[in-house]
């Protein structure tokens, strides 16, 4: 069992006024992130028209506190429509990220939701808890916008 210092975990969500089948489409398409993050500046290992898979391996460059850190994953899980989840390791840090997707009514919710820990760095120290709330509710909220101006 990890220290608390040592693990941390946290949930995001956002309503987006669109069909849950056309913002999982923006959602396994990674090829495609910079395009409408500006969080994520570059994606490689993966072809702009290439789907998210288990097993799938990519990388992508996300600006964090002004500064741009790269990240390498590997796709652990895919549940196509519903839910994907990818882990990494960085500074001796897992990080386990899932994002699902959920068609409610006329609206679809999308829940971010990413688990850190590590045998021996603090957490915080590498990835504050603010920065990463704040990193995670503006990607959010540039994958609505990328879906809603769909219409």
């Amino acid at each position: 069992m990890f220290p608390k210092f040592l693990k941390f975990r946290m949930s995001s969500s956002i309503d987006i006024d669109e069909d849950a089948e056309f913002v999982w489409r923006l959602l396994e398409n990674a090829g495609r992130w910079a395009g409408w993050s500006s969080v994520c500046t570059e994606v490689w290992g993966v072809d702009e028209d290439e789907l998210l898979e288990e097993g799938t391996k990519f990388g992508f460059t996300l600006r964090m506190a002004g500064r741009e850190v790269t990240f390498n994953v590997s796709v652990t899980s895919v549940n196509k429509g519903a839910f994907i989840e990818w882990r990494s390791t960085k500074f001796s840090i897992t990080a386990v990220r899932t994002i699902s997707v959920e068609q409610s009514g006329n609206t679809t919710k999308v829940v971010d939701s990413k688990h850190f820990s590590s045998s021996i760095i603090p957490i915080g120290i590498a990835y504050p808890k603010g920065l990463i709330r704040n990193m995670t509710e503006l990607w959010l909220s540039d994958l609505k916008m990328a879906a809603e101006s769909n219409h």
